[in-house]
């Protein structure tokens, strides 16, 4: 029985494109982060941005909102670039039922 829930599960992450974009660019960020740090530094700096990042984020919130919104704009006209150009030819259930 378990086993039908996590390949059905599995299924469902693997037929979103979306999801499946996302997993592999953070595992590739993972990736090229661990080449670069030892685990021990990489903890470190998690720990520091812990504690440093929510207290600027609330000293300067107004800045950073509009300075992330008007990256995830940038990202999201790439991708839509991306996705016109090079995803779309990729064949998919979507593509399939929209024919």
């Amino acid at each position: 029985m378990w086993k039908y829930c996590v390949c059905s599960s599995s299924g469902n992450v693997l037929m979103s494109r979306n999801v499946l974009f996302q997993a592999i660019v953070g595992l590739w960020a993972a990736s090229v982060a661990g080449s670069w740090f030892n685990f021990l530094t990489v903890i470190y700096i998690g720990f520091v941005c812990a504690h440093t990042l929510p207290v600027l984020y609330e000293k300067y919130e107004d800045q950073v909102d509009d300075f992330l919104y008007s990256i995830l704009g940038l990202l999201r006209e790439q991708y839509q670039k991306l996705d016109s150009g090079v995803l779309s030819r990729i064949p998919s259930k979507r593509n399939k039922k929209s024919e």
